[in-house]
């Protein structure tokens, strides 16, 4: 089975017999296969102490990426004061570890990049940048060095011709270094070429297992820089772990500058987790308060710690409301009651002016409040949508507005699936959550607390349980959540902020599919479930086999077509050119894996690893398929 990650930092939870040096609780940095894992267990020469001036994200950024560029650059083309060096692909990890190596060493650099990227390489003093996308780059350099070339390559590009341009650039008896792991060049190959040079493939992990001293030595070396200053951890973007699959998808597209950080943050599995609980010196407002989920969440923020809540409301309390704030204040919390309407800017200044006179400082928002004006599109007019919309558009921008200079622990909104999923007949309650889903993205992105919930029906309490919203959700294959599971929920969320935005759905998968086959917008979804779902991985060789030879390959070619469009995203997969390469269409490594893996699956059969490379165009890979591959008789007649 593979593992995944090959470097880490994390704090040290056991230590075996003879273990000198190293203790638990201690803050390290380490080369570690499988660090994907919630804990791995290396050897004591693959560990070395974090550095204090690092955060633990930071120093995840240093063993693979440094100590490959430190070890190519130092080690083996034994860089010195006054080298020209040529780094590819200088914005990624790697390279921009490189560049500050070569830098320290006193070397010039010249670096490709793709342009977007160049700024960042500006910004760390490289002045010489080219294009990472073409050829152009030799060029380039021929003429800033009059013909004489670089004195060191550090190279990870390989395909077309990017190797035998980059040899093109060497002086004679420079050092070309080899960092790529796939379309690598042989000793031989480079010697019909350019046999006045020195070549050098490295690989870290064979020089870890077979020099394991000189890797503890050179991580020693790195991580001493970093605490004097002289090397600076790359731009990071960090992902948690629930997000890894966003993670691999943002490394696909080849947008990142510097490294992605998968963070992962593990309980103390010997210690009850400690739940969510609220400030008691804070207070708390709650829109459609007096509503019955205002009211859920309010006596359950109460029985969290909660002391002073303000539950807003449009209309008086009614004297079952009125009960329930009374068991609230017997629970020993201090309720105020603030009748306004969300959507009058003048009424929300009031309540908040009304918080900040009181002297305990406002912490927290629910926005919860919303209105219900159901109705066929057709049917619907502009006062049903300003109806719908005042409360949960309006009301929440006032919020924001009015808050957004306050130090806030959260803020949230209470979305619907209806934004999510879609709604028949809520086409304007649908459009006003999808604001407050943009909302939670647009203040994440300033900086500020926001999270938008997607609520499925609730069973017992809410607008949707009094219009007998479950009933028709059942139908469509979506269940309904109880109160327990809606608190369930809250408390799990509010106590990790991870996502901008999240749904909280009972879905009866098969009987929803049935469902989704009807809308046309969500046909794309229907397409990408029908092919991650549990149908037998052979059922598409049993049409195969079932057609006419003649009619097998047009069915093939279409079956290749679709998986291509499905895994890059494109809509049409009859606009694709059999002889178009794969790679001149946006794919890459990764994206070829996810190809492969389909092909694999619905063929039911083994692909090699370099299918994409050996057969680069779908008419290629279609004979390919049909002839070596599928055992059935395939007619071109």
């Amino acid at each position: 089975m593979a593992s995944y990650g090959g470097e880490c930092a994390g704090e040290i939870v056991a230590v075996g017999a003879g273990v000198t040096g190293l203790n638990i609780g201690d803050p390290v940095i380490a080369m570690a296969p499988g660090s994907f894992s919630k804990y791995v267990t290396v050897g004591t020469r693959s560990v070395t102490p974090k550095p204090e001036n690092l955060s633990f994200e930071q120093a995840a950024s240093i063993p693979a990426n440094f100590l490959t560029a430190y070890y190519a650059l130092h080690h083996v083309a034994k860089i010195t004061a006054g080298d020209r060096v040529l780094i590819h692909a200088a914005a990624g990890g790697t390279g921009m570890a490189a560049v500050q190596i070569a830098q320290a060493a006193g070397a010039e650099v010249f670096a490709t990049a793709s342009p977007p990227k160049w700024e960042a390489l500006r910004k760390m003093g490289v002045k010489q940048i080219m294009n990472s996308r073409t050829l152009e780059f030799a060029d380039h350099i021929q003429e800033l060095t009059q013909g004489q070339g670089v004195d060191i390559v550090l190279n990870s590009l390989t395909s077309g011709e990017f190797i035998s341009k980059s040899l093109s650039v060497v002086s004679p008896q420079g050092r070309f270094v080899e960092i790529g792991k796939r379309g690598v060049w042989d000793s031989s190959q480079v010697a019909r070429v350019r046999s006045d040079l020195s070549y050098f493939v490295v690989d870290l992990v064979q020089t870890s297992q077979k020099q394991p001293e000189l890797i503890k030595e050179l991580l020693q070396e790195l991580t001493d820089k970093f605490s004097n200053g002289l090397l600076q951890p790359p731009p990071l973007q960090v992902f948690p772990i629930e997000e890894v699959i966003s993670a691999f998808r943002y490394m696909q597209q080849a947008k990142h500058i510097g490294k992605i950080i998968v963070n992962q943050t593990i309980q103390d599995e010997h210690h009850t987790e400690k739940s969510l609980n609220f400030r008691c010196d804070s207070t708390y407002l709650i829109t459609g308060g007096t509503g019955g989920l205002g009211l859920l969440v309010a006596d359950w923020m109460v029985s969290k710690g909660a002391k002073n809540l303000v539950l807003v409301g449009r209309s008086s309390p009614d004297e079952t409301t009125k009960q329930k704030l009374m068991e609230l204040e017997m629970s020993g919390a201090a309720v105020v009651v603030e009748k306004a309407d969300v959507s009058d800017i003048t009424a929300m200044t009031r309540v908040l002016h009304n918080i900040d006179n009181s002297n305990i400082p406002l912490a927290g928002i629910i926005h919860s409040a919303g209105m219900l004006s159901d109705g066929v599109l057709i049917n619907q007019t502009w006062s049903n949508f300003e109806k719908v919309m005042a409360a949960k558009v309006q009301g929440a921008w006032h919020l924001h507005q009015l808050t957004q200079n306050q130090p806030l622990d959260f803020f949230i909104l209470f979305s619907s699936v209806a934004s999510l999923l879609g709604s028949p007949g809520q086409a304007n309650h649908s459009a006003a959550n999808s604001f407050l889903d943009g909302l939670a993205h647009y203040r994440r992105a300033m900086g500020l607390p926001g999270l938008s919930l997607h609520w499925g029906a609730d069973s017992q309490v809410g607008a949707a349980a009094e219009r007998g919203a479950d009933i028709k959700a059942h139908k469509q294959g979506i269940g309904t959540i109880s109160p327990e599971q809606v608190l369930e929920s809250l408390e799990l969320l509010m106590s990790s902020f991870a996502r901008a935005e999240v749904g909280l759905v009972a879905i009866d998968w098969s009987a929803w599919q049935e469902k989704v086959a009807k809308w046309q917008f969500l046909s794309d979804w229907q397409q990408v479930m029908q092919t991650t779902s549990g149908v037998s991985g052979s059922e598409f060789v049993f049409k195969l086999e079932a057609a006419a030879p003649k009619e097998r390959r047009s069915l093939l070619v279409a079956h290749v077509l679709r998986q291509l469009s499905l895994v890059l995203g494109i809509e049409n997969p009859e606009s694709i050119s059999l002889e178009a390469g794969f790679f001149d269409l946006g794919m890459d490594s990764l994206t070829f894996v996810e190809l492969r893996n389909k092909l694999q699956t619905s063929l039911d059969c083994s692909l090699p690893s370099t299918l994409a490379f050996d057969y680069p165009t779908v008419g290629k890979l279609v004979d390919y398929l049909s002839q070596e591959i599928l055992r059935i008789e395939f007619s071109n007649k």
